[in-house]
């Protein structure tokens, strides 16, 4: 495996493009990773309008993520794939004619063969922090990151020619976990055909307006979209955003910074306070639960108290093979996406 080290802070030119540039042959030349963007942030890029630097933290996890993925691919070749990463320094670089106004480029993380047979697939590494990777590993990437498996499908076609399967393997940040996901081909075409209808509406704006940086778009997102508020665009595109955030403040219940200490110290109390007798309980379960078993008796009188050895079974869902099998419509209908609110303390 060749690897080259940048500087830290420093990636390859070809990681540096704008997510959409005017290619001077009459199209518009929209990078892989962004081909599930705004059509008006990709509008804004082309035309030369100055993105946002990312923050310090946003940069954080981009290098992290591009320093992490030689890793992933690593343990991929221990665990018996066949796997061809990319030059870091030189990567190979692909384009698909998605219509005759918009073409996508992009650069492959490496292409591999799984253990023992399989044809020849580009995988797509990604990283992912705890709660994101479960999510990835219970919806499947169709669900929970499109833009991945839209990705993955532009760079198999850029590749191959043809439709075929797709690798999506994601390492979890905080277990320092991996896992893979194949994509299967009929559905890689399916992402492709739904990329291309998504940036359809873009090249024809082109077709219309040419290179104007006046002639925008519409909205793809309403404001307040996450999206929207990790845009690097936003003031350009929605410049009274800030004053409204103001407004929503203002509205909101005020608690001071007193108050809220007063609420982080009551609850490290009551957690205090509960956590001897916590500990107490479970123990003595323990040792109960060994004394039934050296008994050999699920049922015992002591002390006045009936005491029971009580078995429960949990069944488990092997989310891969059933993201495998069904497509992302049919999966959705099955396992259902609940969201909750709630503090936590550490």
């Amino acid at each position: 495996m060749k690897e080259t080290l940048h500087p830290p802070g420093t990636r390859a030119d070809a990681y540096d493009r704008p997510s959409a540039r005017f290619d001077g042959q009459g199209h518009i030349d929209v990078r892989a990773s962004a081909a599930g963007s705004c059509r008006r942030a990709l509008w804004y890029a082309a035309t030369g309008h100055e993105p946002a630097p990312p923050g310090d933290e946003a940069l954080t996890v981009m290098e992290t993520g591009r320093a992490l993925e030689p890793v992933v691919l690593r343990a991929m070749q221990r665990a018996g794939w066949e796997v061809a990463p990319a030059d870091a320094a030189l990567p190979t670089s692909v384009t698909v004619r998605l219509t005759p106004e918009v073409t996508v480029t992009g650069h492959p993380d490496a292409t591999g063969t799984p253990p023992l047979f399989g044809e020849e697939a580009v995988i797509e590494v990604k990283t992912r922090g705890p709660s994101a990777f479960k999510r990835w590993q219970t919806l499947g990437a169709e669900r929970s990151h499109p833009d991945t498996v839209a990705q993955a499908a532009l760079y198999t076609y850029g590749l191959f020619g043809e439709a075929r399967d797709a690798v999506i393997a994601v390492l979890d940040t905080g277990d320092r976990a991996w896992d893979s996901e194949t994509v299967p081909a009929e559905r890689v075409e399916d992402a492709l055909e739904r990329t291309r209808a998504w940036l359809a509406p873009l090249g024809a704006h082109y077709a219309a307006h040419g290179p104007d940086p006046e002639a925008l778009p519409e909205r793809d997102f309403e404001a307040g979209h996450w999206r929207c508020s990790s845009c690097p665009f936003l003031a350009a595109c929605q410049p009274q955003a800030g004053e409204e955030t103001g407004a929503e403040e203002d509205e909101a219940p005020h608690v001071s910074d007193g108050e809220a200490a007063e609420a982080v110290t009551a609850y490290v109390a009551a957690r205090e306070t509960l956590r001897e007798p916590e500990q107490a309980k479970r123990q003595a379960l323990d040792t109960l639960k060994a004394w039934m078993r050296h008994k050999g008796s699920a049922k015992a009188e002591l002390k006045g108290h009936t005491i029971s050895l009580v078995r429960s079974t949990r069944y488990a869902v092997d989310h891969k093979r059933l993201n495998a099998l069904l497509d992302a419509d049919t999966r959705r209908e099955i396992v259902a996406e609940q969201t909750s609110e709630s503090v936590r303390i550490t």
